[in-house]
């Protein structure tokens, strides 16, 4: 027990793979397994050229398939590096003799999933920028700027309005403590970061960010693609619902959406539609989303209609991510307004005053 808790440590700590990385895994497993070879040899073939992380996995799996076992028992054996989805797709193409098509069908599933945080990624990447240097240059006034024209408001004969002695309050603890006021700035950016892995938060920080105006249309769209993709490869690929069902929810990220699964797993037992879960959530699940499921269930193609709106939906992040920076533009000039016209405000206010004074 312990030799196996000490090993199954050390793989975590030294086995891990990008998500480019384990795509190209699978592509390339594919390949050679299209190609006629063996399952062993196709291992092999990898093995000899691969190194770091892919290597030590490649090693144990060619020991494992050549000792009688099965492709996804030596994959089981990284839970923390291959997702529930791309072993259970390999198990169900081994079991189904079309390993081949199964891998293709992984890869597929996977250059979507990469192929759709990469845009989320990169429309993000022009309002965290704006965001970013307005509070370095909000700092830099704080640091440089408000110390010098703190002693000029000392000398006025003046009431200062609430927003002039607000910032001059921080002015002053910002230069008087600058380590400590990085330190918290840190600290507060740490303590978020550790509120985000703990589940106890999930409701309030999912439900949230589903609340954003834009961001919420995002990820609501980002969750059915992602949701309905790997429903409907696994549905395609044999997995029975039940167990597509299952582990679909464990690849999910939003709370909210995890819940809808809880309920689809009960009304699985008792043998009712997937449709008829799905339309009791009209906010998260949309009502054509709903029907094109429904007439798949009905028409016995299931897996295909899931498979059409996880394509509906990529291609609708793909459209409101190539807009994005339009669509936040006005929201980015209202905060830096907001910001720019406080300072000024605070600054220029008591100077007004007094020369009207005269």
């Amino acid at each position: 027990m312990r030799k196996n808790i000490l090993q199954a440590i050390w793989l975590r700590l030294n086995v891990q793979l990008s998500r480019k990385e384990k795509l190209i895994f699978a592509k390339y497993l594919s390949v050679l397994l299209g190609a006629g070879l063996a399952i062993d040899e196709s291992v092999d073939v990898l093995n000899k050229q691969a190194k770091g992380s892919l290597g030590r996995i490649l090693k144990h799996l060619s020991v494992t398939v050549k000792h009688g076992e099965t492709l996804s028992t030596g994959l089981a054996a990284f839970p923390h590096v291959f997702s529930p989805l791309f072993i259970n797709l390999v198990a169900s193409g081994e079991s189904s003799g079309n390993l081949q098509g199964n891998l293709m069908n992984v890869v597929g599933q996977m250059e979507k999933e990469y192929e759709l945080n990469s845009k989320i990624r990169g429309a993000l990447m022009y309002p965290m920028i704006i965001v970013v240097v307005a509070g370095l240059i909000a700092a830099g006034i704080f640091v440089f700027v408000l110390p010098n024209v703190i002693h000029m408001f000392e000398s006025l004969k003046v009431e200062l309005p609430l927003a002039t002695k607000i910032l001059i309050a921080v002015a002053t603890f910002v230069s008087e403590h600058g380590i400590l006021t990085v330190i918290s700035i840190a600290g507060a950016i740490a303590g978020f970061s550790v509120i985000r892995r703990i589940s106890l938060f999930d409701p309030i920080l999912h439900g949230a960010l589903l609340l954003v105006p834009i961001i919420g249309g995002i990820a609501k769209k980002v969750n059915l693609a992602r949701f309905t993709r790997s429903l409907g490869t696994m549905v395609q690929s044999g997995i029975p619902i039940d167990e597509a069902v299952v582990i679909t929810q464990s690849v999910l990220d939003n709370v909210y959406y995890k819940n809808i699964f809880e309920d689809l797993k009960q009304a699985i037992k008792l043998g009712n539609d997937l449709s008829s879960v799905f339309e009791k959530h009209p906010r998260l699940i949309p009502s054509m989303a709903t029907h094109v499921v429904y007439v798949g269930e009905q028409a016995g193609s299931l897996g295909d209609m899931l498979i059409y709106l996880a394509k509906f939906y990529e291609e609708e992040v793909s459209e409101v991510t190539k807009n994005l920076s339009q669509l936040l533009e006005p929201f980015l000039l209202i905060f830096i307004g907001v910001m720019v016209g406080g300072l000024a405000l605070a600054v220029m206010t008591p100077i007004y005053e007094v020369v009207g004074s005269f």
